[in-house]
C-alpha cells in the first residue's frame, strides 16, 4: 500500500508503507563534459547507455565482445573508445562514471563490486541495489530537463510518467530558455533592485509568451516582451 505520494516537477518518488530507505538516492544533476565514463556491455542496453553519454559530452570507454551496429560505427569513428572484448579490473583505471549494461548478473555483479571497492559511481542496469546511482527517466527541451524516478521500483511507471512529460512540454520551453538566456543579462545589468527583478521573470513565466512561442504566434512573442521589459525587447533584438 502507498502510504505517501511526493511528486516534484523534477522528481518523483514513491514511499511504500515500512521501508526507511525511501530516500535512498539524491537527485542530482552532474556534469560529464569531457569526463572519462566506462561501459561493459554492448547490446541495445549498452546502446542506450553510450548514446547518453556521448549527448552530455562524455569521453565513452566500452568493453564488450559483441557490439550493436550502432555501437560498431561509433567505434570505427573513434567517438567511441573500444578497450577490448572482455572486462578486466584494470579497465576502470581513470574512470568517474561505471555502466554495467551486459546480460551476465555475475559479470555486472563483479563489475559493481570492484567500481564500489574503488569509491566510483557504478550503474547496474535493472539491478538497482547493486547501484551506486540510477538514471532516471527524462525529458529535454533545449536547456530544460525532467527527470523522473521511482527509486528502481518501476521502470515502467517512470516510463509512463515521461510519456505525459513529453506530451505536456512541448519544444517552446527550449525556446523561452534560449530567449531567456539574452533577456536575463540585459535585465539584471539594469541595476534594478534583486526583489523587482524577480517579479519581471516570474512576470515572463506566467504571461502568455510561452503559449506565443508554442503557437509559433511570434507578434504575440513580441507583446509580452513589450509589455513587460519595454519597447527595446523584441525577438528581433
Amino acid at each position: 500500500m502507498v502510504a505517501k505520494m511526493k511528486v516534484q516537477l523534477i522528481y518523483f518518488k514513491v514511499k511504500p508503507s515500512g521501508e526507511e530507505d525511501w530516500l535512498r538516492y539524491l537527485p542530482i544533476n552532474v556534469d560529464v563534459q569531457g569526463r572519462p565514463c566506462l561501459v561493459v556491455g554492448g547490446g541495445e542496453v549498452g546502446e542506450r547507455k553510450v548514446l547518453g553519454l556521448i549527448e552530455y559530452g562524455a569521453r565513452v570507454r566500452l568493453v564488450s565482445r559483441d557490439l550493436t551496429p550502432k555501437l560498431t560505427v561509433l567505434v570505427e569513428d573513434r567517438v567511441v573508445e573500444h578497450m577490448g572484448p572482455e572486462y578486466q579490473t584494470g579497465q576502470l583505471d581513470g574512470v568517474d562514471l561505471v555502466f554495467a549494461a551486459t546480460d551476465d548478473r555475475d559479470l555486472n555483479l563483479r563489475v559493481s563490486l570492484e567500481a564500489q571497492e574503488r569509491g566510483l559511481w557504478v550503474n547496474v542496469a535493472d539491478e538497482p541495489d547493486l547501484c551506486r546511482f540510477i538514471v532516471p527517466a527524462s525529458v529535454r527541451r533545449g536547456d530544460l530537463s525532467i527527470s523522473v524516478s521511482t527509486g528502481g521500483r518501476s521502470p515502467a511507471l517512470a516510463a509512463h510518467i515521461r510519456a505525459w512529460i513529453e506530451r505536456e512540454f512541448g519544444p517552446e520551453y527550449g525556446l523561452f530558455l534560449s530567449l531567456m538566456a539574452l533577456v536575463r543579462p540585459r535585465v539584471l545589468a539594469q541595476g534594478r533592485p534583486h526583489q523587482e527583478n524577480r517579479e519581471i521573470f516570474h512576470r515572463l513565466v506566467e504571461s502568455d509568451l510561452l503559449k506565443s512561442l508554442g503557437r509559433g504566434d511570434l507578434a504575440g512573442a513580441d507583446n509580452c516582451l513589450t509589455e513587460i521589459l519595454g519597447p527595446e525587447y523584441t525577438l528581433a533584438s
